[in-house]
């Protein structure tokens, strides 16, 4: 039996659902549950499923009660090896309750294809639509800027002077180098600091409209360019990975102001700024 705890927004459900997939195939014969708690609920919820055909773990009465249950046993024994609360690597191999969020590459699953989008594209709103063809039709990059809840006091230390103005100038000129027809697509928490600092050209386009519980959308949208600037955001990342094979991607080296600020989840093929 393995019990995987579900936290965090739409791109940390993916990174977990990668290390679900891992797992059922190292443990072929085990089964498999999942707790769906309050910490989805600092988001939108659980939203992987409704953005991506998946097969989660069902999630019974008695989970909730059992995670509980080891979570005290791990206050007691803090070296018990029954629970894996690690973020970069599995490191307890007999571990019964999981932290799946595992912030590396290394878990993905070798086949291709292993996340499908569930997106119709014949029910997008008309500037979805619109955007999407212009997306197919020409040469595009995602820009993709996080601020919002990066400055608040309890991540500032941790995000500050990550992806800087300067980052996003250096990308957008090296861009316009390898690809000069190239038509920026914008995304970001902040369009107004993006346009009052960044120069993405007069015909670049500003995403504006999904939000709240649509703003999947945005990643969708992200997902579907050739080419994409990523903030260090979870949601930017599977923008870039997910979707078109892109041509150009790149990404901040510095993700975090910690020792582990350059995670292992970039592709050998992306350039690091």
């Amino acid at each position: 039996m393995k019990i995987l705890v579900f936290t965090g927004g739409l791109g940390n459900q993916i990174f977990e659902y990668a290390f679900l997939c891992h797992l059922r195939s190292c443990f072929p014969n085990e089964s498999f549950f999942g707790h769906y708690g309050k910490k989805l609920k600092e988001h939108y919820g659980l939203e992987i499923n409704r953005w991506f055909d998946v097969s989660l773990p069902k999630e019974k009465w008695w989970v909730l009660p059992m995670v509980g249950l080891f979570y005290f046993y791990k206050q007691l024994f803090p070296k018990s090896k029954w629970l894996d609360l690690y973020q970069r690597e599995w490191k307890n191999k007999d571990a019964i309750v999981f932290f799946p969020f595992k912030f590396t590459k290394q878990y993905f699953p070798k086949r291709q294809n292993w996340l499908w989008w569930k997106v119709d594209e014949d029910t997008l709103n008309q500037k979805n639509k619109e955007l999407l063809e212009l997306i197919k039709r020409e040469e595009t990059c995602f820009v993709h800027v996080r601020r919002g809840d990066y400055l608040s006091p309890s991540f500032k230390a941790l995000f500050k002077d990550c992806c800087t103005a300067e980052y996003y100038k250096i990308a957008i000129e090296l861009m316009r180098k390898k690809c000069p027809q190239i038509r920026f697509i914008c995304f970001s928490d902040d369009l107004a600091w993006l346009k009052s600092n960044l120069y993405v050209g007069d015909d670049a386009v500003f995403v504006d409209w999904n939000v709240g519980e649509n703003s999947p959308l945005d990643m969708y949208l992200m997902s579907q360019c050739r080419n994409g600037i990523m903030a260090n955001s979870s949601f930017s990342y599977w923008g870039a990975y997910l979707g078109a094979k892109k041509k150009v991607v790149i990404y901040p080296l510095r993700w975090w102001n910690n020792n582990d600020g350059n995670p292992d989840i970039f592709m050998n093929e992306w350039i690091g700024l």
